[in-house]
């Protein structure tokens, strides 16, 4: 190859050379991007695990939840809508749940979180939490429509689109079987019999 020949190409192997850094620097944008907001993710979800006070705050979120579900307790959630010095302490419990669900929510639509892998974790829980705690919400919204407004639609998304492996799609079971992974079809056919 003479010197007019590399004139010829230079161009080309200059815009090739351009064109697959700007690929390599996409790819490592996007592959940081996702590590970044699976680590969010898990320090949240390690967070709600071993920090005393969250854990202390669920446990007792979930104990007024159990006592607005018992018939033989007065004590509903509801009254919870309006401010009360009787029961501050029940609904400061109440809606300090209910913020950190609805900081998750927005959390996983603005692409913080990782919808998949908290799915996957809490998909049951949130799902209970917010039918338990709906009437609240409800009554609340009356005021405000914004309040716990990405709670809400994360749940109704997630109550559409079940659980990735308690919920198979039809393709995901075809291609089970196709692989005889049995044992994820009968899981799949209990957990289904069991709703």
């Amino acid at each position: 190859m003479n010197l007019d020949d590399w004139v010829k190409i230079a161009p080309l192997i200059s815009c090739s050379a351009i064109a697959v850094s700007a690929f390599v620097a996409f790819s490592v944008f996007v592959y940081t991007r996702r590590a970044n907001r699976r680590r969010a993710t898990l320090d949240m979800v390690m967070r709600s695990f071993l920090d005393k006070d969250a854990s202390q705050l669920y446990d007792n979120f979930k104990s007024l939840v159990r006592r607005d579900e018992d018939e033989a307790d007065a004590f509903k959630l509801t009254a919870l809508v309006n401010y009360d010095k009787q029961i501050e302490a029940e609904r400061t419990t109440v809606i300090d749940q209910l913020n950190t669900y609805e900081l998750v929510s927005l959390g996983i639509r603005r692409g913080v979180f990782d919808e998949k892998f908290y799915k996957l974790w809490f998909h049951r829980q949130f799902t209970t939490d917010y039918e338990s705690v709906k009437p609240l919400i409800d009554a609340l919204q009356k005021d405000k429509p914004s309040l716990y407004y990405e709670f809400r639609t994360l749940n109704e998304r997630w109550m559409r689109n079940k659980h990735p492996v308690a919920s198979p799609g039809r393709l995901r079971m075809a291609w089970w079987a196709l692989t005889k992974k049995y044992d994820h079809l009968d899981a799949a056919r209990r957990s289904a019999t069991t709703k």
